[in-house]
């Protein structure tokens, strides 16, 4: 039998005292195609990670060997064989606020770094513009980084770890934030590199998964609990038709009434235009490629993001200047900008709490009465076991599940949910449907943002649709 690319014996991973990886044992073999697969919390983010190379193991805690060009080779000769794309890793390059193009962040993965150390050479620059022509990134490739929306971000981080033709990729939820033509050419992508590149991917969603996947791996409280051939089974695990809110009436008077607005971010106009309400009653799916504009249209809704002057926007009947304060407490949006902004490290309680407040951090502590609301949230959304934990210390999927419960806390008029579904699993996507129902019964109108029509829950009938930076379109989605 062929000597394995990387296998893990018995490894154990400790993180801020936790006993996060317990007695993995793990063998990547030629020929095979990956898929981690377990709840948020699981271990599988760490998992890669220590596949990767980039976590450290206890130090009496197993083995790990790499042999990826036949003989053995430590970790620091391996590694640059190794492509990798996470959530933490794109978190890491928008904190960075860059402003180079996208074709040199391409470019940085030929040597594995944040910038480039010195001009690519011509084969250098062939190979990264081989990936924007493959893709169909030319336009994107050109812009500064810090321009670029999630799911273009997304994507050239994926066309970052390809660009030096790894022998084996890692990829954690590398789909989400990813519009379907991007997804669905990517997928096509890397079932026609897997004769050459051996992909090991964490995902939520099976659907996501590359075609040519051939084992698996489910993990369960950091230890691994099924080895099996083939793809893994998807978890649905909806029992029956979903529970709809009484139909809430549609006010007359708009909650938003936006009219002419453009919408500009720097010197690039991003909405042009824009005449939109929204009324109470009317919950609302936006949809629109990656890089359209439906994030910037959510921040106008929200109110923090400005229109240029000559707009007539009113909020809650009122037109500005406005209180940010008070707009936040009576419109959550929970989307991936928070998460990268909530850098603050209270605990997981704390962080539920500060959506009283829509702050980063405690600014007023809640009273009695008001933190066992959180609590008590907390609990139906499965959150409890983390409610002491700092916030920084837990996974992505986790740091996700404790800011939607940060922004459903104070029961907003509005609910903006932006692509929150990215990294969540299934259990925690089936509470949070029947939490939005009931928030949608008790009055508070919820708009969503989301590549995956699985994500929307079926109260949501209105449809808008952001393209060629106007709104195209407002429709009824027909009921399931």
């Amino acid at each position: 039998m062929p000597r394995p690319l990387i296998e893990l014996e018995r490894v154990n991973v400790h993180l801020d005292g936790r006993h996060v990886l317990h007695d993995v044992s793990w063998t990547l073999r030629p020929g095979q195609q990956w898929a981690i697969v377990g709840p948020n919390g699981s271990g599988k983010s760490t998992l890669l990670g220590v596949i990767r190379g980039d976590r450290w193991i206890d130090p009496d805690g197993g083995v790990r060997r790499y042999a990826l060009d036949g003989a053995e080779q430590p970790v620091a000769a391996a590694a640059p064989r190794i492509g990798y794309v996470s959530p933490e890793l794109q978190e890491r390059y928008t904190r960075l606020d860059l402003s180079f193009s996208g074709r040199v962040l391409i470019a940085t993965g030929l040597h594995d770094s944040v910038y480039l150390p010195r001009g690519l050479d011509p084969s250098e620059r062939e190979r990264a513009d081989a990936l924007v022509d493959r893709f169909g990134l030319d336009a994107i490739a050109a812009r500064p980084v810090r321009e670029l929306s999630f799911g273009e971000l997304r994507v050239l981080l994926v066309a970052r770890a390809l660009v030096r033709s790894p022998r084996v990729l890692v990829l954690d939820e590398f789909t989400n934030g990813l519009d379907r033509r991007m997804r669905r050419e990517l997928l096509a992508f890397l079932a026609r590199v897997a004769g050459t590149t051996h992909v090991v991917c964490a995902s939520h969603r099976t659907g996501d998964l590359p075609e040519t996947t051939n084992a698996h791996a489910v993990l369960d409280g950091g230890r691994i609990a099924v080895l099996g051939d083939g793809p893994p089974r998807s978890a649905r695990l909806r029992a029956g038709p979903e529970r709809r809110p009484a139909a809430t009436p549609v006010d007359d008077e708009p909650l938003v009434a936006i009219r002419g607005a453009d919408v500009y971010r720097g010197e690039n106009l991003v909405l042009r235009g824009i005449d939109w309400s929204l009324r109470r009653g009317q919950h609302t799916v936006i949809r629109g490629e990656n890089g359209s504009g439906k994030s910037t249209f959510a921040e106008l809704i929200a109110g923090t993001v400005p229109a240029a002057y000559g707009a007539d926007v009113v909020r809650f009947g009122e037109r500005g200047p406005f209180d940010l304060w008070e707009l936040k407490r009576r419109i959550a949006h929970v989307s991936d900008q928070l998460q990268t902004a909530y850098d603050v490290n209270p605990t997981a309680e704390d962080v539920v709490c500060s959506g009283y407040a829509s702050s980063i951090g405690i600014m007023l502590a809640p009273d009695a009465s008001r933190r066992a609301d959180a609590v008590e949230l907390m609990r139906r959304l499965g959150l409890d076991h983390l409610r002491a934990r700092r916030f920084l210390m837990l996974s992505f999927g986790e740091r996700r599940k404790v800011l939607i419960a940060r922004g459903l806390v104070n029961r907003p008029e509005v609910l903006i949910l932006d692509e929150i579904w990215s990294g969540l699993d299934e259990q925690f996507r089936e509470t949070l449907r029947a939490i939005l129902t009931d928030l949608a019964a008790g009055g508070t109108t919820v708009i969503v943002i989301s590549h995956h029509d699985d994500d929307l829950p079926a109260f949501v009938r209105r449809e808008c649709v952001v393209a060629g930076n106007r709104i195209t379109t407002a429709a009824f989605r027909a009921a399931p």
